[in-house]
């Protein structure tokens, strides 16, 4: 019974972010296989929350969370051991983005919990604190009593409150003498649990009182006045310069216009001024009456940064300090104009670098990515005008990787009229991996995440150029039809890293379709591109989007789906028009337009109707097939 209601709860959890990353060096080999399968089961839900088949996503997190269940217990292992934190970190992100997709929100401690531990648990653990336990406040839930602590955050099949609740034993279970908590009440504490066991507010103040503020609904406020002062030359510490950065990198994580906790974003001058909830947090020339400075400072609770996030560093403390007393002003152009992100400052930074200052760069960055894959192996490494190459094939088989790829960057130059000279800003890393395994372990190393089986190789170009490179599985010369070859896998890796190039958002399947739609105008017999328009047909009949624009978006489709319907929605655009508006489609995708408007700019059509048109021109076969 005990483990039936632990499933039965383990069922509606979530349990935790991307993709199974390094793993602990004391799992077997099978072991790890069983990880990755586990976790390559998990990276197939996202596209059924995608296409709204929210039942079948229920259906597949409830059977990875089973299978790892069996694998931890067939195993032997804690489910706290460090090796599975990324899977369980992959898990609540589907939960997430299914309860969010579905209209499911998350539990609230305040709404839900508090009321179930007031009605059936603060009788004997409120002032009478039997065992030890008082669970009068949250501040008590976290204490625990004698018997340890009650909450595993994001595990609560480990967590003693929930054991206490399903055990068999009449003499540990709770409420003791009572009846249970039924199994609706059960399933929620444990939701709570999973979700990270969130609290936010005053912890010491009582079960009862927080449950009633949640019924409250808010009055509708006036907008608070906010007073900003400007800089009068006499300062000796400039917020831009002293402390914008390290309050956006570190408080913005959790004060930003889209979590804004307790009401309160960093995100501009005037919104820090604002404050939040509970009022201003900064009042220039007073430290007592800024509420910044006490958080910070930990004369109030809770201590900022809250959680286990990265502490501030003595400069920024000290400057803040100062700030403060001196007045909290103002030294930018626009109050109201957001900070710039992390990104944003060293992209600004780095525009300034030399030739050889970005070569440097590159070069140390693609030998810390070789490293965190293969430690132990010494790549075979070229250098060329555009391209530094590492890999663990032969000096051979890189020297006409090389090549290939030279023919290919002259080719876009031609095609696309660039005089960029390199291409890439210190170059384009080319990562070549002789077997399966290598990719996959850069993936798993470097990115943290699985890939399917379908992909053999990607493009990174971070805004900053910070990343810039290439990675793919040397899959040989002969292609087939679950294979395209190397040349082909090269040339769709390169057009994707050019494409990427100066920023912008363009959706996966263009960047993948554009790759594989040029290296078809050098491989048009290739088996491999040839077998994609049968797979997109097998893949449309499967998808039954009942919006059929909604193919122009990004994510509609999985990875493995992502190579057959771009290829063919590409190859139906450059025939559907000419090769300049396909070139205007996507300079207005790069520009932010978004899918429909750059439609409708470019092909003067209704993106529905283009949809429609493109999948009546691939040919009528039969479901699509595993390759």
């Amino acid at each position: 019974m005990q483990r039936h209601i632990l499933r039965m709860t383990l069922g509606f959890l979530v349990l935790g972010g991307l993709c199974i990353g390094s793993l602990a060096a004391a799992l077997t080999v099978e072991q790890k296989k069983e990880l990755k399968e586990i976790g390559s089961e998990i990276s197939k839900i996202s596209p059924l929350i995608s296409k709204k088949k929210y039942e079948d996503a229920s259906t597949a997190i409830q059977a990875a969370e089973d299978r790892l269940k069996k694998f931890i217990d067939d195993e032997q292992l804690k489910p706290t051991e460090a090796a599975l934190k990324p899977v369980h970190a992959q898990l609540e992100k589907v939960k997430t983005l299914l309860g969010k997709a579905s209209g499911k929100g998350g539990v609230s401690f305040a709404k839900s919990v508090a009321p179930i531990l007031i009605s059936k648990c603060v009788g004997c653990h409120g002032e009478e604190a039997k065992g030890g336990l008082n669970l009068d406040s949250f501040a008590g839930l976290e204490k625990g009593g004698k018997s340890g602590e009650l909450v595993i955050s994001g595990n609560p099949e480990e967590s003693l409150l929930v054991r206490r609740l399903v055990t068999e034993s009449d003499t540990d279970r709770m409420p003791k003498g009572k009846e249970g908590l039924s199994e609706k009440e059960i399933r929620l504490i444990g939701v709570w649990i999973a979700e990270g066991a969130k609290f936010e507010g005053d912890k010491s103040l009582g079960l009862a009182a927080l449950a009633k503020a949640a019924t409250i609904t808010k009055p509708v406020v006036a907008p608070r006045k906010v007073e900003i002062v400007k800089e009068t030359g006499k300062e000796t510490v400039h917020f831009m310069k002293d402390l914008m950065p390290e309050m956006v990198d570190t408080c913005g994580r959790c004060h930003n216009d889209t979590v804004k906790r307790s009401g309160f974003s960093v995100t501009s001058f005037e919104k820090l001024m604002k404050g939040g909830d509970s009022g201003a947090v900064v009042v220039g020339g007073s430290l007592e009456n800024s509420r910044l400075w006490r958080l910070v400072n930990g004369d109030d609770t809770p201590v900022m940064p809250a959680g286990n996030q990265t502490g501030i560093t003595r400069p920024f403390y000290n400057n803040l300090k100062t700030w403060i007393l001196e007045g909290a002003t103002f030294d930018g152009d626009d109050p109201k104009k957001n900070f710039p992100s992390r990104d944003e400052r060293e992209a600004a930074a780095m525009a300034k670098f030399t030739p050889e200052q970005w070569l440097e760069r590159r070069k140390k960055a693609s030998e810390v990515d070789w490293k965190k894959t293969f430690p132990s192996v010494e790549p075979a490494r070229r250098e060329s005008a555009e391209f530094l190459l590492y890999g663990d094939v032969s000096d051979d088989r890189l020297a006409a990787v090389e090549k290939w790829a030279g023919d290919h960057v002259a080719s876009l130059r031609q095609t696309f009229k660039v005089k960029d000279d390199p291409m890439w800003r210190g170059k384009l890393a080319i990562f070549v991996f002789k077997e399966r395994f290598g990719y996959e372990e850069f993936n798993n190393s470097v990115h943290k995440r699985e890939v399917p089986r379908e992909v053999f190789g990607h493009s990174q170009l971070s805004l900053t150029m910070e990343e810039s490179f290439i990675a793919i599985q040397d899959l040989g010369d002969a292609a087939t039809e679950s294979s395209p070859g190397m040349q082909v896998n090269l040339i769709e890796q390169l057009t994707g890293a050019f494409l990427k190039r100066g920023g912008g958002s363009l959706p996966d399947w263009l960047i993948r379709g554009t790759g594989l739609a040029l290296a078809h105008r050098k491989s048009a017999g290739n088996p491999y591109l040839a077998s994609l328009p049968r797979l997109a047909s097998g893949i449309l009949q499967e998808s039954n989007l009942n919006e059929p624009q909604k193919i122009f978006l990004n994510g509609t489709f999985a990875p493995g789906e992502v190579g057959p319907i771009g290829f063919t929605l590409v190859e139906f655009l450059l025939k559907k028009g000419d090769p300049m508006q396909f070139n205007q489609f996507v300079a207005k995708l790069k520009s932010g337009s978004s899918p429909e408007d750059a439609i409708k700019n470019s092909y003067h059509v209704e993106d529905r109707v283009l949809a429609l048109s493109y999948a009546s021109s691939l040919p009528i076969g039969s479901k699509k097939g595993k390759k």
